[in-house]
């Protein structure tokens, strides 16, 4: 502990990293919010619907968090880098054309996935996951996919113009917080009532971040003529990327839903949610550094790109350490605080945080990558880890259960991340991971 306070210290004395450690701190803050929220849904959740029914929530939202990423065409992350390109130029006119392109592009494919998932929810729940009383947590959860796409989105936009208290709140906080009031309101017994909730949850978020949105920036009275065909080409690569990245964190839960019970699943549920506590500090560095990258990489200053990505690196292996260390030795404690009967996610909880903590150490690769351009080999690796994911996972899943389900995810996690640090090396000359001892 001494050492990581005495390196956090030399990080911080120098003048080049005192913006990256201020902002990443706010940043880290409202994360750590968002997460707290995060897990005191789960916890609420949890305790008002019982380890069963709260198993059916938490597979609905599973569900439709993966079908609403691949639905909504890469469209999140690809207007935070031509946001965050256009935004640091004063080019309001392209940004407003990216925001109206990119809503029209990805709107069309989400609503007609959500309408075929709420048709066939019964067929989905009794043929996919044998799990009939799954049929109207599904139903009621998918009809939550376009506000999810919408506030992911704008989101990423504020993001984009260096909003990050806002862009945070979007994506972690406003949900997990309208639900637990409802909650605690409305104190629902069962999984069709928790699944309407989460979807006015969802509403609530996009009207928020919608109004955020519009009040933040200018009002200008005709979009630019940017260039269409770049935004497609990377709108068409990010969408490959987030989607299979969903596959590398969801398919073992995914998989789970198939051959478990629903208190294994939510036990699996649970534990991995946590674990996304260490992540969030991952997170909170990318809310900083994404569109810092982008401009650095557009201005041709690689030197400064290196030495940034770097001290990031530095930075969030210092911070996530502490935090794992009290996860893997305190496991059936913390499982213990959703209720009784989630113990058993003890396990798997340590597997999934040493995952994550290894995919934090490698620092913001993907975002490196994409933020310069190189989509490409970053997709191809993206697609080769997804379906590796899904190959352990449903070999693992049947022999092991649960802890199978944990094993291939962290798996999937920890090979991804290495292998997006092998990207960097080659097509941007340096290795994140060189301040850890690697060179």
């Amino acid at each position: 502990m001494l050492s990581i306070i005495s390196k956090f210290k030399s990080l911080t004395n120098k003048e080049e990293n005192k913006e990256l450690v201020i902002h990443s701190l706010l940043s880290l803050i409202t994360r750590v919010v968002g997460g707290i929220a995060s897990f005191v849904m789960n916890i609420v959740v949890a305790r008002y619907l019982k380890i069963e029914q709260s198993g059916y929530v938490f597979l609905a939202i599973t569900v439709t968090t993966l079908v609403a990423t691949f639905a909504r065409v890469g469209a999140d992350i690809t207007v935070l880098r031509f946001v965050s390109l256009y935004s640091s130029r004063n080019e309001w006119g392209n940004v407003k054309g990216v925001m109206h392109t990119v809503l029209k592009w990805s709107y069309i494919p989400v609503l007609v996935v959500t309408a075929l998932v709420c048709i066939f929810s019964k067929q989905i729940a009794i043929y996919c996951f044998h799990k009939e009383a799954f049929q109207w947590p599904l139903f009621y959860t998918s009809l939550s996919m376009p506000f999810f796409a919408g506030y992911n989105i704008y989101s990423n936009a504020l993001q984009g113009i260096k909003k990050v208290v806002l862009s945070v709140a979007g994506l972690r906080i406003l949900t997990p917080f309208v639900l637990i009031l409802l909650f605690f309101v409305l104190k629902p017994l069962d999984s069709i009532k928790g699944s309407g909730i989460y979807l006015v949850a969802t509403i609530c978020n996009f009207a928020i971040c919608y109004f955020w949105w519009r009040a933040r920036t200018p009002k200008v009275e005709k979009q630019a003529d940017f260039d269409k065909k770049a935004l497609w080409v990377s709108c068409r690569e990010i969408w490959i990327i987030t989607a299979m990245n969903q596959v590398v964190l969801w398919g073992g839960q995914f998989v789970s839903g198939i051959y478990n019970t629903p208190a294994e699943i939510a036990q699996l549920a649970v534990a991995r949610t946590t674990t996304t506590l260490i992540s969030f500090i991952l997170s909170a560095i990318n809310n900083v550094s994404a569109p810092r990258f982008s401009t650095m990489y557009a201005e041709g200053q690689l030197t400064k790109l290196k030495n940034y990505a770097r001290n990031t690196t530095r930075f969030m292996t210092l911070m996530a350490l502490p935090l794992t260390l009290i996860i893997c030795i305190f496991p059936t404690y913390v499982m213990s605080l959703f209720g009784k009967g989630f113990t058993g996610g003890a396990i798997p909880l340590c597997i999934l945080t040493i995952g994550q903590f290894i995919s934090v150490s490698t620092g913001s690769v993907a975002y490196l990558l994409i933020m310069s351009g190189h989509e490409k080999p970053l997709r191809n690796s993206r697609i080769l880890n997804s379906i590796i994911s899904i190959i352990l996972a449903f070999i693992l899943t049947p022999l092991y259960g649960i802890y199978g389900s944990a094993i291939s995810s962290a798996i999937a996690l920890t090979m991804s991340n290495l292998m997006a640090v092998y990207l960097v090396k080659k097509h941007l000359g340096f290795n994140t991971m060189s301040i850890l001892g690697f060179k």
